[in-house]
């Protein structure tokens, strides 16, 4: 059964490399599942894992025909070693490209306004705000502020160098603690 499914698999390659895109379908469905799998594994996004998987197809069908021939059946290169190769790679680059914005959009950030102070309801909202926090601690009530003008929690963690888990666990104490008092309202 092995060696059939084998054979079967050297037919659509030298389908494939003869000009027929249609024998890729099959290599396709048998190994799209795997190599979905290795995306995944960097990429932890099944969106990001399929897009790559795709492109990685879609790659070898825009291969010349006698790149095609060249690579597989002169050279004997593995097709399913090669397709591995290339969604191990597409994948790292998609990390470096995430990575990257984060660490841009991190630097610009402090560019970007988070809230306008400009309007009397603005300012009105600001003084009950800071009336209701006054409840908190003072560390509950400057993180809960930082919440409030759009730092996300990893960069409350950092500001007060403390673990993700700690400002979570602060925050969900301080909105349950506020909370409390507004449901007596």
């Amino acid at each position: 059964m092995k060696n059939q499914q084998e054979n079967n698999v050297d037919s659509n390659i030298a389908a494939f490399c003869n000009g027929n895109s249609n024998a890729i379908q099959s290599l396709y469905k048998k190994w799209s599942a795997e190599l979905f799998f290795i995306a995944y594994g960097y990429l932890r996004n099944t969106e990001d894992a399929e897009d790559i998987v795709a492109d990685a197809f879609e790659k070898l069908l825009k291969m010349p025909l006698e790149k095609r021939k060249q690579k597989f059946l002169k050279s004997g290169i593995d097709l399913k070693a090669l397709l591995i190769v290339v969604v191990k790679n597409k994948s790292l680059d998609k990390i470096k490209v995430r990575n990257n914005r984060r660490r841009i959009i991190g630097s610009i950030q402090h560019l970007i306004p988070r809230t306008t102070k400009n309007d009397v309801l603005n300012h009105f909202s600001d003084e009950i705000v800071e009336s209701i926090l006054l409840i908190l601690p003072e560390r509950e009530r400057q993180m809960f502020r930082m919440t409030l003008q759009g730092y996300s929690r990893e960069e409350i963690a950092m500001a007060f160098e403390v673990s993700l888990k700690t400002v979570s666990n602060t925050l969900s104490s301080s909105r349950s603690r506020l909370k409390e008092i507004l449901d007596d309202f």
